[in-house]
């Protein structure tokens, strides 16, 4: 209960330090001060219960063919906390605090002290800090600036900016201009700079030297930087053709991998800047046919002059059939490339790099299989794959879909390149609204997920990952 009380504390001092400053700015007096800032504050949260099982997911180790980990079962509780202030209709100032601790059956974490277990109570993070001002220069720019979240298109090249806390958070400290000056387009700018820690932070993880590493690429601290900057253009002027273009520039620091299993070092790995050029397209057609398209190129150079160049389309057509047109039955085609690492070339990467796109994208099961690659770094597949999804009741959505992963290089500890078999099938439901309040909802999600193995792991054993997961938002 008292750390629940300090939690409050906390949470109003920052709430209190924003309204005051920003109240300030407009030169109010005092005593108008108390009431206003009321009548323009708001404030909400979320709770998030999910239970997670996991086994036999295989990656690239030594000695090959191992799985990672092997059976992981645990519970996960997320809370959010977050207040807004609005001192005028085109200004916002918001923060967000957010606390999760997990509960581990399998594996024993006791056994393993130095690993990020999440105990609880764990820490509590500032994950949402920003200013936002809309409709400047004649209702044309809107700026905002601080610690947000940042999701573009599918979210293939921009989602997440912390990829290394799982969903716990996924924001980006940033500034952005979006321009709206002409009609049917808007176009952001935007530039991004990441820590590997978490400054705002309270009750700093004490198993590692250092707190919590959010940016990292392996089970290690790597203590590495991600900064960048991008224009991101939309567009809708032909109502059937929307499209988005962009160019996204990326600096990633150098990293320190984790020790080897005897503790020895290893060599840092080299930092490298990216540039990114794409586009996105996603016709709408006659008949309940619809498509997206992505495609997009990158090139670059690594601290030690090796050469970066890779490739990616996400390429998807869905069709909404004329039957049971109340459960909205759609069938999906589609096909996911990344390039990947030609491991005859020394003096050239080949292999996509996914920006910020290090999250589950088609699958919460084979995020986990890059672990040994990077984590969450999609990058090296080949994915034709076949989605089906329907509306099976009023609050709720299913979907399935089956997908057959290859390597684009053959570089596992196996003799060929096929990944395997994929199926996964999701059910979304939402069970109440207006619980408490107006605007409050409860609802869930049930995800199964199977990996049938092929020669590019030297595994036999089928892998799974299922997960429930209930949240009540306020």
């Amino acid at each position: 209960m008292r750390r629940r009380g300090g939690v409050g504390v906390v949470f109003m001092a920052v709430l209190a330090a924003v309204c005051i400053a920003a109240q300030f700015a407009q030169a109010a007096s005092v005593a108008d001060w108390a009431g206003e800032t009321l009548d323009k504050c708001c404030f909400g949260g979320d709770i998030r219960i999910r239970q997670v099982h996991f086994d036999e997911i295989p990656i690239i180790a030594d000695p090959p063919g191992v799985t990672r980990g092997g059976e992981n079962y645990f519970f996960r509780f997320r809370t959010r906390l977050w207040g807004q202030y609005d001192p005028s209709e085109t200004v916002t100032v918001k923060a967000r605090l957010v606390n999760e601790f997990r509960e581990f059956m399998d594996p024993d974490m006791d056994m393993a002290p130095d690993v990020s277990s999440y105990d609880f109570p764990d820490e509590l993070v500032v994950d949402q800090l920003y200013l936002e001002v809309r409709n400047l220069l004649s209702e044309r720019l809107d700026v905002k600036i601080g610690r947000q979240d940042m999701i573009y298109g599918t979210g293939k090249i921009i989602l997440e900016g912390t990829p290394k806390d799982g969903s716990r958070t996924i924001y980006m400290d940033a500034a952005k201009l979006t321009w709206k000056g002409m009609e049917n387009t808007t176009i952001d700018v935007f530039g991004v700079y990441n820590q590997s820690e978490n400054d705002l932070s309270i009750n700093d993880f004490d198993g590692q030297p250092d707190k919590r590493d959010v940016t990292g690429y392996d089970g290690g601290f790597n203590d590495n930087e991600e900064a960048g900057a991008g224009i991101y253009l939309k567009n809708k002027c032909m109502a059937k053709l929307p499209l988005e273009a962009y160019y996204i520039f990326k600096d990633e620091s150098k990293w320190t991998p984790k020790p080897n299993a005897d503790g020895t070092p290893k060599p840092d790995v080299a930092g490298q800047e990216i540039h990114t050029v794409g586009g996105r397209i996603m016709p709408k057609m006659e008949g309940g046919l619809g498509a997206n398209l992505e495609v997009a190129y990158q090139t670059g150079e690594t601290d030690d002059n090796i050469d970066v160049e890779g490739m990616m389309v996400d390429a998807v057509v869905n069709w909404t059939m004329p039957v049971m047109e109340d459960m909205k039955p759609t069938l999906g085609v589609g096909y996911y490339y990344l390039s990947g690492d030609d491991p005859d070339t020394t003096d050239e990467y080949e292999g996509w790099n996914p920006l910020w796109g290090r999250w589950p994208q088609y699958s919460e099961l084979y995020i986990y299989s890059w672990d040994a690659e990077r984590a969450g770094r999609w990058s090296n597949l080949s994915m034709p794959h076949v989605d089906l999804s329907c509306v099976p009741f009023k609050e709720g959505k299913f979907t399935a879909m089956a997908a057959k992963l290859t390597a684009d290089e053959n570089d596992g500890p196996g003799p060929g390149d096929e990944r395997g078999m994929l199926y996964v099938a999701r059910l979304d439901f939402t069970l109440a609204k207006g619980v408490l309040g107006e605007k409050d909802k409860l609802f869930g999600h049930l995800i199964y997920e199977h990996l049938d193995p092929d020669d590019y792991y030297n595994v036999d054993e089928n892998a799974h990952f299922a997960r429930w997961e209930l949240s009540y938002a306020f």
